[in-house]
């Protein structure tokens, strides 16, 4: 039976889904490249064609997710034929829906370990790609809001930075929702987590001359769903 010969593409993606599944069941810390080689079925050499390391195939699932959820946010921007608030507003709401639903490997099986002070320089490389590719769009909103009246601002730039900063910001109020000793210290944790994203729209909302309230954030009730989504062993 002659053997059957994947297009690299596929071969490199059915690598990527099958290491998401460990991370997902084991952790990413308690995965090795080893572990991942036997679970693939490939050489070494094989392997470190694709990922010469751990960093590399965690960056390289990063990327994937980051390009699907980027996909999916443009998507709703296009959709929405409401002013430069409304297409702001889409935004950020999209970029939400995708992370609840696509299942995302890396922010359900890296993203605990990812928080984590030891991976520090590996999570500033994931956050490097998902920068790269959201903060033009947010800026180009906020550009477009400002030619059209609806923003008033001098650096629409300066303002997409600030928001993907402040969203950046509240991985600390995640990790206390993850460390919560009890059940008690999990709601106030998550009443916290709440209120600073609240602040970061009021903040928002102010910088872009909008009247309190214009931006969307998230109610308890989306905090509480993101957070179940990540597994309790920070």
């Amino acid at each position: 039976m002659p053997r059957v010969v994947k297009h690299p593409d596929v071969r490199r993606a059915e690598l990527l889904d099958r290491a998401a599944a460990l991370f997902l069941r084991h952790g990413y810390e308690n995965v090795s490249l080893n572990d991942l080689i036997a679970d693939a079925g490939v050489s070494k050499g094989a392997f470190y064609h694709w990922f010469p390391s751990k960093d590399a195939l965690i960056s390289a699932l990063a990327e994937r997710s980051a390009r699907e959820a980027f996909a999916a946010v443009e998507g709703a921007v296009a959709a929405c034929g409401g002013d430069a608030l409304a297409r702001l507003n889409a935004a950020l709401r999209a970029g939400f829906d995708v992370n609840m639903k696509m299942d995302g490997p890396e922010q359900l099986a890296a993203m605990v370990s990812l928080l984590r002070p030891d991976n520090a320089h590996l999570y500033g490389r994931i956050l490097a790609v998902e920068e790269a590719l959201f903060r033009p769009l947010l800026a180009r909103l906020i550009s477009d809001g400002v030619a059209d009246g609806v923003f008033d601002t001098f650096d629409p730039e300066g303002v997409a930075d600030m928001i993907y900063g402040l969203a950046a910001r509240t991985n600390s109020n995640i990790v206390d929702v993850l460390q919560a000793a009890d059940e008690s210290a999990r709601e106030r944790a998550i009443d916290c987590l709440t209120t600073r994203f609240r602040l970061h729209g009021l903040a928002i909302d102010r910088i872009l001359g909008l009247p309190d309230g214009s931006v969307t954030t998230l109610t308890r009730a989306q905090v509480e769903a993101m957070v179940a989504a990540l597994p309790r062993n920070y």
